[in-house]
């Protein structure tokens, strides 16, 4: 292994086209139904299953000042049970270089694709150098990987002068094409939030979606068992899109509820099969995600967790569903009240410019009182802290003032909440002309799109600027995308401007 490290300052460097354009043909080989071809594989390696086995692509995520988690799974036959691969642990190995020639070594292992975990890799690389920008790959036998690029964080509490990131939630396969993921990949970010219904765990009973795209009988029955999450999970990471969103920068991703079944309590009980259907969900979700977190336990899973850049922001993940009980009780958490606790005397712990929440769904209704989001809005205002909000879960972009006290448009302003809409589900926009109306008759909804898409946000010292991305359409490939609207925070100002 190289002992070279040096490097100068995180960059996207200039030969990000070339290595998004790499690793989109890649991705792009991986069809609906057919796998990439393998290379030659003599001495009976990898290859000899009959398939590539990185078919679903390379991803980064979760990263700390030192630490990146590199992920991917093994899978020759991506659309099959077991993927096509043997009952046994196989090893691969993986690389981490300055350079996309893989020329300047900065950190290289090797380690195991289990098969209790469906073959996929979880690597922790640590010992990386501070707030900079790396390439990476996978070998299994004579087959490497496509490359991948990923970055560290800057030191806690170091100046940073800018970090670009943007939120996504909710893409349904079976609605639409991830062509929004195209453009995120060409957008200059340092990271990317997924806030949940990665995939739909519902039947899928188009006899042809996506336009006459094959789908397997194993695929279609709605998920219950663990395998059954496994190939809805291969099904979507085989969208060359989805992969070179994944292959361009490091994600941090949280759940909610279509990961196990639509508007499932988790804080409830309902019995043995319903905890059965969420371990085999959560299990699958994480075999899946480039995340640091633990594996499940059964049908329980912590996945809140925080992180900081620099002295610039603080960033919060919460868990929307695991611990909900009741959505408007005044003696009840929403997050369970651990979580909440959690949070609440987090606020400020590293001492930033900026505090960021993410979450798949918003703590309260836009319109209706929410004891949780009380509670948690009057923490943030005690401290005098401002916090900007990420959520999904809606299908609709809402940019809202973010109030001490909903419905009074007369209480303070506490923060600023993007509600980002979906990447595919309810398909083509632009929505209700209606149902905008009736968002934007509230004084503190300032924007209100049902476009498909995603948003964009540029942190600094001084201001937040958020743009929403739209994509024209869904239902067939290759929209066009456009800037539909922009929006700018002032630093120690509460509240959103449109620009």
């Amino acid at each position: 292994m190289s002992s070279d490290i040096s490097a100068g300052p995180a960059t996207h460097g200039p030969n990000r086209r070339n290595f998004l354009m790499l690793s989109g043909a890649v991705a792009a080989a991986t069809a609906i139904g057919q796998a990439a071809p393998a290379a030659a594989a003599p001495g009976g390696s990898i290859g000899d299953l009959g398939g590539h086995p990185f078919s679903l692509g390379v991803a980064s995520g979760d990263p700390l000042p030192d630490s990146v988690i590199l992920w991917t799974r093994l899978a020759p036959r991506p659309l099959e049970i077991g993927s096509g691969m043997p009952d046994k642990p196989v090893p691969v190995h993986w690389q981490v270089a300055h350079d996309e020639a893989f020329s300047r070594i900065v950190r290289e292992g090797e380690t195991f694709a289990l098969p209790e975990h469906n073959h996929s890799v979880h690597v922790d690389v640590r010992g990386l150098p501070t707030d900079r920008w790396f390439y990476y790959r996978f070998r299994c036998g004579s087959e490497l990987s496509p490359v991948g690029r990923t970055r560290t964080l800057p030191a806690p509490a170091a100046p940073v002068d800018s970090f670009t990131i943007s939120h996504v939630s909710c893409q349904n396969w079976v609605t639409g094409y991830f062509t929004a993921y195209r453009y995120m990949a060409e957008d200059g970010l340092d990271l990317a939030f997924h806030l949940g219904d990665y995939i739909y765990e519902g039947a899928i009973t188009a006899a042809a979606p996506r336009g006459g795209a094959f789908v397997p009988d194993d695929i279609r029955a709605a998920c219950q068992t663990v395998d059954q999450y496994r190939l809805r999970y291969s099904l979507y990471k085989t969208d060359p899109d989805l992969q070179a969103a994944h292959a361009a920068f490091p994600w941090a991703v949280t759940r909610d509820d279509h990961e196990v079944v639509n508007d499932y309590l988790g804080g409830v009980d309902h019995g043995q099969k319903q905890l059965a259907r969420r371990a085999a969900g959560y299990k699958a979700w994480w075999e899946n995600m480039p995340t640091r977190c633990d594996p499940p336990v059964g049908p329980d899973q912590r996945i809140h967790r925080r992180f900081a850049v620099g002295n610039l922001a603080q960033f919060d993940l919460l868990d929307s569903r695991q611990y909900r009980i009741a959505d408007n009780d005044p003696a009840v958490s929403k997050l369970g009240d651990a979580q909440e606790a959690w949070l609440i005397d987090g606020i400020n712990s590293h001492g930033t410019t900026w505090h960021v929440l993410a979450q798949g769904q918003q703590l309260g209704g836009v319109t209706a009182n929410s004891p949780t989001r009380n509670r948690i809005y009057r923490a943030y205002y005690d401290r005098e802290v401002s916090p900007i909000i990420l959520s999904g879960d809606l299908h609709w972009t809402l940019v809202q003032d973010s109030l001490l006290a909903v419905p009074d448009a007369t209480s303070p302003i506490v923060g600023t909440e993007f509600i980002v809409t979906s990447i595919t589900s309810t398909g083509d926009g632009p929505g209700s002309q209606t149902t905008k109306d009736n968002w934007l008759k509230n004084p503190w909804v300032k924007y209100a799109d049902g476009y498909r898409g995603y948003i964009r946000t540029v942190i600094t010292p001084t201001g937040v600027s958020s743009t929403q991305r739209d994509v024209k359409f869904v239902t067939r490939p290759d929209a066009p995308v456009w800037d539909a609207q922009k929006f700018y925070i002032e630093a120690g100002k509460p509240g959103v401007q449109l620009v």
